[in-house]
């Protein structure tokens, strides 16, 4: 296990996020978009789609897509370091799931395992070099 594998986990797992939060926003954005259809004068209710809808659709096609994407790169990875990571001893595991597979930030993982910042910085070197020298 290297920590370029680690670090790619990690990106992907942001992205993943990223990709989730821009599909929210997006989903909020349109709870406004109706259309209304005309024949001759008189409109119904429902219709072709305007052309807001049409961005609307086509922007979250889009996003869906790349969140598929996401999902199976962080996936891939993710299982990669869970396989190396299951060795490691229960704290040293966890921190180093919450890093690299959830994509937290250390203020995050500290208030998560309830450490201080150099414990976590501590915990996090003991595991580097047992995942860099196999010892797990």
């Amino acid at each position: 296990m290297t920590i370029e594998t680690l670090k790619q986990c990690r990106s992907a797992s942001l992205a993943r996020a990223n990709a989730k939060r821009r599909i929210a926003e997006l989903r909020e954005d349109a709870t406004g978009i109706s259309g209304i259809r005309y024949d001759g004068d008189m409109p119904h209710t429902r219709g072709e789609p305007l052309s807001r809808q049409q961005r609307y659709v086509e922007a979250l096609e889009q996003l869906s897509a790349e969140y598929e994407e996401t999902i199976a790169s962080w996936a891939e990875r993710a299982a990669e370091v869970e396989r190396a990571v299951r060795f490691l001893p229960p704290k040293l595991g966890e921190l180093v799931r919450l890093r690299y597979i959830d994509g937290l930030k250390w203020e995050q993982v500290n208030e998560r395992l309830y450490i201080s910042e150099a414990t976590s910085k501590r915990m996090h070197r003991k595991a580097m070099q047992c995942l860099k020298n196999d010892l797990v």
